[in-house]
């Protein structure tokens, strides 16, 4: 086989009479061991160098400031039933909220006996809240009643006083949420909601205030959730229109049948379109309008005869 290699193996034997030599005792050997001497006395150790040069460090790179994150807008609607357009003449009735962006909206009212336990209520509410927002068809007035109350029953609200404001009937006015020249008239929320929507008021607003006066709380919830849901109708219809909502079908609209055109023919006389005029009823203070030939027509609210002016 590759690789083996063969070996012989010797074995003699020696015939002899002599004694193998065994020592008596073990002998000990004591040495003493001597450091060897060093080549050199001390090991070489290089001087420290400092390999940073400040000189040719690349130049400081800028990424300006950073942007500003703001907290995410919550809006929320909302809506005050008072006894008075001012408040050293009148009292919150009730204080009415929605949130907009709720996936089932719904209306929160917030009433009882005494006018500061109806802000205690809701400041309980408001100052536990994400709001940011508040928004309302003519915003300040609500706004500002509410300021006026805080004042009157010494309250501490700093969110309030930093809360945003979306004016509905502003943008009805004038489209833009802000100051623009014109003259256009802003209009009602019910003569916008008939508009739109095609629905009538739940009540003449004095009705609001015999339900105030029987304590008819039931009624004044209604009478405010009514409001309440044409000012969200409103927010809707301006979300779609800016395409934050896409699709109008999710609110109803006007029906058109049976209807009359603006411009309707006067059968009497062919080829003449009658003008309406603008009227207010005395009674419940409702917009409206009649046609300029007519000498009474009733409200159609509360049915008071009202005159051609």
């Amino acid at each position: 086989m590759a690789g083996e290699q063969q070996a012989t193996i010797s074995v003699e034997w020696i015939d002899t009479t002599e004694t193998p030599f065994r020592p008596d005792a073990t002998t000990q050997i004591f040495a003493e061991l001597e450091p060897l001497e060093a080549d050199q006395a001390s090991f070489f150790t290089p001087t420290y160098t400092s390999f940073f040069n400040s000189s040719i460090l690349p130049p400081a790179i800028s990424f300006g400031k950073l942007p500003d994150f703001e907290a995410p807008k919550r809006e929320l609607i909302i809506n005050l039933e008072t006894t008075s357009t001012v408040p050293w003449e009148g009292r919150i009735i009730t204080i009415g909220v929605l949130d907009p962006n709720a996936l089932e909206p719904k209306a929160i009212n917030f009433i009882q006996e005494s006018e500061e336990a109806t802000i205690d209520e809701f400041l309980a509410f408001w100052q536990q809240s994400p709001y940011t927002t508040l928004v309302a068809y003519n915003v300040a007035f609500d706004y500002r009643f509410i300021y006026a109350v805080l004042q009157k029953y010494r309250k501490e609200s700093k969110k309030w006083l930093q809360a945003d404001l979306y004016d509905l009937m502003q943008q009805q006015k004038q489209v833009k949420n802000k100051f623009v020249p014109g003259f256009n008239k802003p209009g009602t929320l019910e003569q916008w909601s008939t508009y739109l929507f095609g629905s009538q008021p739940y009540a003449p607003q004095k009705q609001l205030f015999k339900w105030y006066e029987q304590g008819n709380i039931e009624e004044i919830i209604n009478f405010n959730n009514d409001k309440l849901a044409k000012a969200y109708g409103l927010w809707v219809l301006n979300k779609v229109v800016e395409g934050s909502i896409p699709g109008a079908e999710i609110l109803a609209r006007p029906g058109t049948e049976g209807q009359s055109s603006p411009e309707s023919t006067n059968p009497s006389n062919p080829g003449h379109s009658e003008e309406t005029i603008p009227v207010v009823c005395k009674e419940c203070l409702q917009d409206q309008t009649m046609l300029k030939t007519d000498k009474v027509v009733n409200c159609r609210v509360c049915g008071t005869p009202i005159a051609h002016p």
